[in-house]
């Protein structure tokens, strides 16, 4: 798998995660000793994106990149607004700000095409 392969794959994977409560909620019972909420911050602001630009990243085509760059700032906006977790995402799932950030990402997913 190419390097941009494995990019576009690890955001579209964190997009799925992003916006599914099932999968939020199997990643803390697979990693019990792990705050998923730093984790779910983390993966996305530290490790997936990095100010993409169509002139520095052919990971993803003119759309595909303005939509992940929407979503960006849009998370970006809200993570302040978020409560502390007390160790589970489930705070976060209760939260509507939270429940908001879900739909962006999986608005964003549908925009991300396929391989």
């Amino acid at each position: 798998m190419s390097n941009a392969s494995h990019k576009r794959e690890g955001v579209r994977a964190m997009l799925q995660i992003l916006g599914s409560e099932e999968q939020q909620l199997a990643y803390e019972h697979d990693v019990p000793h792990v705050d998923i909420t730093v984790e779910l911050l983390c993966l996305w602001f530290d490790d997936l994106y990095h100010g993409m630009t169509p002139s520095d990243d052919s990971t993803f085509y003119g759309t595909e990149l303005a939509a992940i760059s929407e979503f960006h700032r849009f998370y970006d906006e809200r993570t302040s607004q978020l409560p502390e977790s007390r160790g589970t995402v489930r705070t976060w799932l209760a939260n509507p700000v939270w429940q908001e950030i879900m739909e962006q990402a999986r608005r964003t997913l549908e925009l991300v095409a396929a391989e």
